[in-house]
């Protein structure tokens, strides 16, 4: 099940959507989280884009190793590391610069 989520997530980063640069995540349903990733996504120049995907990917992967197979584990530690955080803060606090 997990492995659902984290390649929702990360297809939810390839696909393009608008939003604006205030934007955060919302993790009140899975689809309304895939639908604010995408929005943040692209209002992000091609830099920023990446470090984005990269320090998402990185959080999924972590949460999705602590939750042992549990979806509901899983999404709880993603709402408490990413949940209602712009994209300039995740990038700042889980980006690799």
């Amino acid at each position: 099940m997990f492995r659902k989520l984290l390649a929702v997530l990360v297809v939810s980063f390839v696909l393009v959507g608008c939003g604006d640069s205030g934007k955060t995540i919302d993790f009140s349903s899975k689809s309304s989280m895939q639908k604010s990733v995408k929005e943040m996504s692209d209002t992000l120049d091609s830099k920023d884009k990446n470090a984005f995907q990269q320090a998402i990917v990185k959080v999924a992967f972590v949460a999705s190793l602590d939750s042992n197979d549990d979806e509901a584990k899983l999404l709880s530690l993603l709402k408490s590391k990413l949940g209602g955080k712009t994209a300039e803060e995740i990038i700042k606090e889980y980006g690799s610069k």
